[in-house]
C-alpha cells in the first residue's frame, strides 16, 4: 500500500514536471513576423526580459507573460519601418523588446531597479573589455575614434536606404585633447516611444549608454537627447580627462541621466 501510494506520488510529480516543460511557450523561429522586413530580438535580450519575469513572478506566470511579450513584440513591429536590412540592429529590435516587456507586465517595477539588467543585456561585454581598455590611455582613445568614425560611416550610408535608421549629425575626434563627438539627430527608438507614448521607459535605455563608458573608464558627457533636445550628443572622453571634470551627471525626474556643466 506503502509502495502504490509512493508509486502515485511519484508519477503526480513527473506529470506535474513534464506538464511545466511542455507548457507552451512560442519559439523564436515560430514568431509570426516579416524576416524580409525586420529582425528577431537577440538572444541576450530575450534571456534578461526572462530573467527579469522570473525575478517578480512565479514559473507559470512569468512563462505565460513571456508569450504575451513575444506576440507584443510581433504586434509592435507590424506598424515598424522595415529595418531588417540595416548592418546594426539589436540597437533598434533589442529596445522594442524591453518597451514590449514594460507593456505587458501587470506590476511596473521602478525602472532603475532593472537599469543593471537591462545594461548587461545591450552592453554585458563592456565590463570584460575594460579590464583591457581604457579611454585614458591614447591609444585606445585613438581606437575608440576609429570605431565610432566607422559605426558613423556607416549609418550615413543606410540613411539613404533606411530614412527611418539612425540619422547622424557631426562626427569628430580632437586627437590632441582626446575627445570623440558625434550626434543623432534622428533615433528609432526615440521614435518608437513617441509613436506608442512610452517616453517613460526610453530613460532606461538610453542611461546604458553611461554605463558602458565607465566600464570603459571614460565619461559620456551628454546634455541632451532626441527627446530632450534637437539632438542626442555624444562627448566621451576618458574619466580622468580635465573636460570630464567640468561636468557633473544628473538625474532628471523622468530618470534620465543627463551632464550638466558645474559653476564657479
Amino acid at each position: 500500500m506503502v509502495c502504490m501510494i509512493c508509486r502515485n506520488r511519484m508519477a503526480q510529480e513527473e506529470a506535474a514536471a513534464f506538464s511545466r516543460k511542455e507548457a507552451v511557450i512560442m519559439k523564436t523561429k515560430d514568431l509570426p513576423i516579416d524576416l524580409t522586413k525586420h529582425k528577431v530580438y537577440s538572444r541576450n535580450a530575450e534571456k534578461c526580459v526572462r530573467k527579469l519575469l522570473r525575478r517578480y513572478y512565479d514559473e507559470k506566470t512569468a512563462d505565460e507573460l513571456w508569450e504575451k511579450v513575444q506576440l507584443q513584440y510581433c504586434e509592435y513591429l507590424k506598424d515598424e519601418p522595415a529595418l531588417a536590412g540595416l548592418k546594426i540592429t539589436d540597437s533598434i529590435y533589442d529596445p522594442i523588446l524591453i518597451f514590449a516587456w514594460y507593456a505587458i507586465i501587470p506590476d511596473k517595477p521602478p525602472l532603475e531597479a532593472v537599469q543593471k539588467d537591462i545594461y548587461r543585456s545591450f552592453f554585458g561585454s563592456f565590463d570584460t573589455l575594460g579590464r583591457i581598455f581604457n579611454l585614458n590611455r591614447k591609444p585606445d582613445n585613438r581606437l575608440a575614434a576609429w570605431i565610432f568614425r566607422k559605426a558613423n560611416d556607416i549609418r550615413v550610408e543606410e540613411i539613404r536606404q533606411f530614412p527611418e535608421s539612425f540619422r547622424m549629425g557631426y562626427c569628430s575626434y580632437d586627437k590632441e585633447n582626446g575627445i570623440v563627438r558625434y550626434s543623432f539627430t534622428q533615433c528609432p527608438n526615440a521614435q518608437f516611444a513617441k509613436r506608442h507614448h512610452m517616453e517613460d521607459v526610453l530613460p532606461v535605455l538610453c542611461n546604458c549608454d553611461h554605463l558602458a563608458m565607465q566600464a570603459l573608464h571614460a565619461s559620456l558627457i551628454r546634455e541632451g537627447t532626441c527627446m530632450t533636445s534637437g539632438c542626442c550628443d555624444y562627448c566621451i572622453v576618458g574619466d580622468r580627462n580635465p573636460l570630464a571634470a567640468g561636468y557633473a551627471l544628473c538625474r532628471a525626474e523622468n530618470g534620465l541621466l543627463l551632464s550638466v556643466k558645474k559653476h564657479g
